[in-house]
């Protein structure tokens, strides 16, 4: 089939010859309306042909069928006899490159989707729209991408990522005003960055957090520049400081709630304040079980402690004992062993619709267990037998009991842990549930617990509302509480009480940065973890 039409997605001096359809595939046959070509070599033009052969070129899809264009290549015989080159092919560069089997803009369609998905995502999006391809061509086209010159930044924010977590890190640095990273690197040694920003001395501002490497670098490397601490760390540090101070007293936060409920509701009939416990008995071996751990856990816990008191550091103990570094450095911090937190416990049971009904069934002198599964299967009860029988161990003493009679076991009182405790105490009194203001007002009891809150909640008032004037006044304060955690995290912002200080009075924050680090780390889980720097580094720079 012949036309006289133009194709609208083809150069104008191109010429549609013939189309065909065959199953999912769009043929079209295009030749050059030219007379002449000029050489690559030498420049002259020519019109003396001396053969032509088809060439087949993938193109964009056309309505889900794959495009194929048969383009006629005709040779023309160079005029100039001084060049090297006798006979030369015409090129269509506008349509497709030298040597290449597909078009210049369905290369352009593979490379954004290789840069969306990356290798075999991007070739299973490719083959639903008519664009087959292989994941390592997707791959090529990504190295063959280059990144853009780095637009001189005013601003930057700057934090770490993690290569393979615990073990290599690098580093990301992002234009703040423009919201986008400009820069990736291997490494987040202090002298790979200051080199970096050597390189950068129109940098103004620079938002962080509170790593020591960087703060060195900036300040070796741009020494007019302003930095920025990330308010969200100085918030996450504050609390983590709380939770170590709470951890340290826990035996005595734990006496107190004790006695708090004791006194109100009596020794047995002790009411459950927070936590997370097991919804039933265990039985004899499972309880031995948990005695076992619980003894292997507190013959690490004091190995901990005396390695600690020999000088060793912390990770050279999480190595020797097997312990990871932040269950080390909690212990380190504790006077006791924390409790095992550990373990998986579901909100509501099977049986906790039929509790009332069981309780009122055993206090009417009903023991036997399998009349009672009957009774509650009948109700609608969907367990077996075994769990009414846990529920019965758990909440009433069996052992040495008449039959007609079950006496309650006395409730045990269920404190939160060192965490939760540390998360109640951060937010604002007004925030909190009735029960939840209760516990606080138990746990506030304790006068270091009381200050340690106090100070807490000036500091967030402090950073929140940009009152400058008074972090002065609290820095020296808190610098001489008698509270170890509270003088320790004060101490540490004095270290940086110029970044702390900017961080109070500007509004920029590390926010965006963060932003991008967990876009790096979506795209390092979405190619599996086993993406080569070099990839990686043009997935995160080129973002739209």
């Amino acid at each position: 089939m012949t036309t006289s039409l133009c194709f609208p997605l083809i150069p104008p001096d191109l010429a549609i010859v013939e189309t065909k359809i065959h199953e999912t595939e769009l043929l079209i046959f295009v030749q050059s309306t030219r007379a002449s070509a000029p050489c690559p070599t030498c420049g002259a033009r020519s019109s003396r042909h001396h053969s032509s052969y088809l060439r087949r070129i993938q193109d964009s899809p056309i309505a889900l069928f794959t495009v194929w264009l048969h383009l006629k290549v005709r040779r023309f015989r160079c005029d100039n006899q001084h060049c090297p080159q006798k006979t030369f092919a015409e090129q269509q560069l506008e349509l497709v490159g030298r040597r290449r089997r597909r078009t210049q803009r369905l290369l352009m369609s593979l490379t954004h989707i290789a840069l969306a998905l990356a290798g075999a995502a991007g070739a299973r999006l490719a083959d639903k729209l008519a664009m087959t391809v292989s994941a390592s061509t997707l791959l090529r086209l990504l190295h063959h991408l280059e990144v853009p010159p780095v637009v001189t930044p005013r601003i930057i924010g700057i934090d770490e990522w993690a290569f393979r977590k615990g073990e290599h890190y690098g580093t990301l640095i992002i234009d703040q005003e423009r919201r986008k990273p400009i820069a990736l690197l291997p490494e987040r040694d202090g002298e790979r960055v200051k080199q970096w920003l050597e390189k950068q001395p129109s940098i103004e501002m620079v938002t962080r957090d509170r790593a020591g490497e960087f703060r060195e670098a900036i300040t070796q490397a741009l020494p007019d520049a302003i930095p920025i601490a990330d308010r969200w760390h100085l918030f996450k540090n504050l609390r983590e400081a709380l939770e170590r101070h709470i951890s340290r007293r826990y035996q005595l936060v734990r006496q107190l709630i004790t006695h708090a409920v004791s006194a109100d509701h009596g020794e047995h009939e002790a009411a459950p304040i927070g936590g997370k416990a097991r919804r039933y008995a265990g039985g004899p071996a499972q309880a031995a079980l948990h005695a076992a751990r619980t003894e292997t856990r507190a013959t690490l816990f004091a190995a901990v402690k005396e390695r600690h008191q020999q000088g060793g550091y912390t990770g050279e103990i999480a190595k020797e004992l097997n312990l990871s570094r932040k269950t080390v450095s909690r212990w380190v911090h504790c006077e006791s062993l924390p409790p095992d937190a550990r373990g998986r416990f579901k909100r509501k049971g099977l049986i906790d619709d039929y509790i009332p009904y069981l309780q009122q069934r055993i206090e009417a002198g009903c023991t036997n267990q399998s009349q009672l599964w009957r009774e509650i299967a009948g109700q609608g009860f969907t367990g077996n037998r075994s769990l009414v029988a846990k529920w019965v161990r758990q909440h009433y003493a069996t052992q040495d009991q008449p039959t007609a009679h079950l006496s309650r076991k006395p409730t045990k009182v269920k404190v939160p842990g060192a965490k939760e405790l540390a998360w109640l105490l951060f937010r604002h009194h007004d925030e909190l549930a009735e029960e939840e203001k209760q516990l606080v007002d138990v746990i506030l009891q304790d006068a270091k617990l009381a200050e340690f809150r106090q100070r807490a909640h000036e500091f967030l008032q402090i950073v929140r509302n940009g009152l400058s004037e008074q972090w002065v006044s609290w820095l020296e304060n808190s610098c001489e509480s008698a509270v170890k955690e509270l003088s320790n995290f004060a101490l540490g912002l004095r270290k940086d009480a110029s970044a702390i200080r900017e961080a109070i009075q500007q509004s920029w924050s590390n926010g965006a940065t963060e932003g991008h680090v967990n876009r790096l780390k979506y795209l390092k889980r979405q190619m599996y973890g086993r993406a080569s720097f070099d990839l990686l580094r043009i997935r995160v720079l080129l973002v739209d």
